[in-house]
């Protein structure tokens, strides 16, 4: 049987460590955990232990960290994945799933055409919330990192980030090259930019071309924002990383 993994950043050998709150109660009151159960610890980095409940009471949940373990391994290719904000839960699958596909980091993005419901984000009111998800994504799916979900940016900002690496953009209009014929090198970071709802504006288009985006597409049907960004996060993963390895 499979030990329940919690993310705890606190973790290091040897340590008495107290789950953060949501997590405690997730254990105690979901999973039913008690007092010696076995259970997985890992700090978020890449580091994992295998480790027992001391205590589980409502004062907290704490495990004693016992021998560290060889975490699974990340994927070769890093990968950004730079998606214009999108509201309510929408945004948290995105996060969810571009987790699970081993995703380096996720950069919220704000632009023209993002819905006025998601534009709360640039002031950080989300932040907290979306790096739950993630946290949570990584327990669920073995990975001993989480990925960095970045602090929400305008796309002009975005522009002047530096990045040693390739950047991407994903647009729905034709002629552009399938994302998976790139010649891409795979040991280089990879930027993937999935616009909102209705696409870029054409200065925005022109704005990412100027600062040296590529552009490709996903193919000849048009994919809802959500769709488009796990998909191409998955297609990724699958040409330069280790999805189907």
């Amino acid at each position: 049987m499979s030990r329940h993994r919690f993310h705890v950043p606190a973790a290091a050998p040897g340590a008495r460590v107290r789950l953060p709150e949501q997590t405690a109660h997730h254990a105690r009151e979901v999973l039913r955990l008690r007092a010696g159960a076995a259970v997985r610890v890992f700090d978020g980095a890449g580091q994992e232990w295998d480790g027992v409940l001391e205590e589980v009471s409502r004062r907290g949940v704490t495990a004693h960290l016992l021998h560290r373990i060889d975490a699974r391994p990340e994927s070769p290719l890093h990968l950004t994945l730079a998606v214009a904000a999108l509201k309510g839960d929408r945004m948290e699958l995105v996060i969810q799933k571009a987790t699970e596909l081993g995703v380096a980091q996720i950069w919220p993005v704000v632009t023209f055409r993002t819905d006025a419901a998601a534009r709360p984000a640039l002031k950080g009111s989300r932040s907290e919330r979306w790096e739950r998800v993630a946290s949570g994504a990584a327990e669920q799916c073995g990975r001993a990192v989480v990925p960095l979900v970045a602090p929400t940016v305008a796309l002009e900002d975005l522009l002047q980030r530096p990045f040693a690496g390739a950047r991407v953009v994903l647009l729905e209009t034709h002629g552009h090259a399938p994302l998976p014929s790139l010649a891409l090198d795979p040991a280089s970071p990879l930027l993937l930019l999935v616009g909102p709802a209705g696409g870029f504006e054409p200065a925005e288009a022109d704005a990412l071309r100027a600062a040296g985006f590529l552009s490709a597409s996903l193919g000849p049907r048009v994919l809802r924002a959500e769709t488009a960004a796990v998909a191409a996060a998955a297609i990724a993963q699958a040409t330069w990383g280790d999805l189907g390895s």
